[in-house]
């Protein structure tokens, strides 16, 4: 059956029809226990299908809440109730709570947990809807660079020199205590630079709410900032873009696998067959997880080498650096 067949109306009615009936029978019928299977199924293929189709979740992202959230299939059917609501949208609302707290967990389990919290810090969108013109009125450039030239003809490695060495004497922006004196750290070129090298690091976390917060703790115009962001999203895709789309390829197969032994397992005729099924899943599900671990990987910033190359120090220095700048972020983040 084609993909879109299972969200038709007529299909979703007649599968509400036979979810409910399923739900009334006794559990030694025999009707029941054949159409365990068929309902098992659909739902394993609803479950994978609605997060990316309504929740506009990635592969990666749906196969790993698929993963968790396969443990309760069998409760979520027998859950499911006379209620007016079609399966499909009795699904849909699962997923939707079910995602949200999936990817919460996922975000705290991140392992550069330092840059999403400074992400929430830093995000004043209400406020800076024009950023550009609120910040750049207190950015000053260091006198002994000459900096005039457009920054849209700059390279990454040129930027990041030109955001390190601008220094602000103006008025500050800050609208707390802890935001004044981390602004007050950053003025330096030094700490300026350890922060550039933070930034490189990290995942692609940045939203314009993001970058209007580094723009105000740099004292940088907020053009100068996403450009920064723009070289920093093409430097990434160019050192890791076949391997991201090798990953994410690699990935879908993998999924694809799995998913055929996982309905195999549902329809496996004997004991002995199903016990062969579930161990072939389960050695199949740490790959496909190791996939998925791997492309979280790819998708991180920039190497420390890389990095040491665009600002011409060395890479022990870039990861003693980074190490400072945590240390440092962390003793403001509880007063932000």
């Amino acid at each position: 059956m084609e993909t879109l067949c299972y969200f038709s109306e007529a299909e979703d009615k007649r599968f509400t029809d036979l979810v409910i009936r399923y739900n009334s029978m006794d559990d030694d019928n025999e009707e029941k226990l054949h159409l365990e299977n068929r309902i098992k199924e659909r739902t394993m293929i609803l479950l994978y299908l609605i997060p990316q189709r309504n929740m506009y979740l990635g592969e990666e992202d749906a196969g790993g809440f698929f993963l968790e959230i396969q443990k309760d299939i069998e409760s979520i059917i027998s859950s499911f109730r006379i209620t007016g609501a079609t399966y499909n949208s009795y699904l849909q609302q699962t997923c939707r709570y079910r995602c949200m707290r999936y990817m919460r967990r996922q975000k705290k389990k991140d392992s550069l947990e330092n840059a999403l919290i400074f992400s929430d810090m830093t995000i004043h969108d209400e406020e800076y809807l024009d950023t550009a013109s609120a910040v750049s009125e207190s950015v000053t450039p260091y006198e002994t660079q000459d900096w005039s030239d457009d920054i849209d003809r700059m390279d990454l490695g040129e930027l990041s020199m030109h955001i390190i060495m601008q220094r602000n004497e103006g008025k500050c922006r800050e609208e707390t205590i802890a935001e004044l004196e981390l602004a007050t750290h950053l003025r330096k070129a030094r700490t300026r630079r350890q922060f550039l090298e933070f930034l490189l690091a990290l995942p692609c976390t940045e939203t314009q709410g993001f970058i209007a917060g580094v723009s105000r703790l740099l004292h940088t115009d907020y053009k100068t900032v996403a450009k920064f962001y723009a070289l920093r999203h093409d430097a990434l895709m160019n050192e890791h873009g076949d391997e991201i789309r090798f990953l994410e390829e690699l990935a879908g197969r993998h999924w694809k696998i799995l998913a055929k032994i996982g309905t195999a397992t549902v329809n496996a005729d004997t004991p002995e067959e199903k016990a062969i099924m579930i161990d072939r899943y389960l050695k199949m599900k740490r790959v496909y997880e190791r996939r998925l671990s791997d492309l979280m990987k790819a998708r991180s910033g920039l190497t420390h080498y890389t990095i040491s190359t665009l600002l011409g120090v060395s890479r022990p220095m870039v990861s003693a650096d980074i190490k400072k700048m945590k240390m440092l972020l962390n003793h403001f983040m509880d007063d932000m």
